[in-house]
């Protein structure tokens, strides 16, 4: 999974995360959300997705561009 924006941080927070309920997700979910609405910065989102991904054991990597990927589908 490439993430390239808060909407897809978004999507995969609710759609496809491996472990529902943790306080980081649902942090995550809700600056995603205020970030749509305009009111949360997109860096401040992607520290709190970082966050969740630790909390669930999704391993993550940053590619140059700051764009989150998971292991299994690398950022192009």
């Amino acid at each position: 999974m490439v993430l390239r924006s808060p909407q897809d941080a978004l999507y995969a927070l609710v759609s496809d995360w491996p472990v529902n309920g943790g306080v980081h997700q649902q942090r995550a979910i809700d600056f995603c959300r205020a970030w749509l609405a305009g009111r949360m910065p997109a860096e401040t989102v992607r520290q709190a997705f970082i966050l969740a991904a630790l909390e669930a054991g999704v391993p993550i990597a940053d590619d140059e561009n700051g764009t989150a990927s998971s292991d299994e589908n690398p950022a192009v």
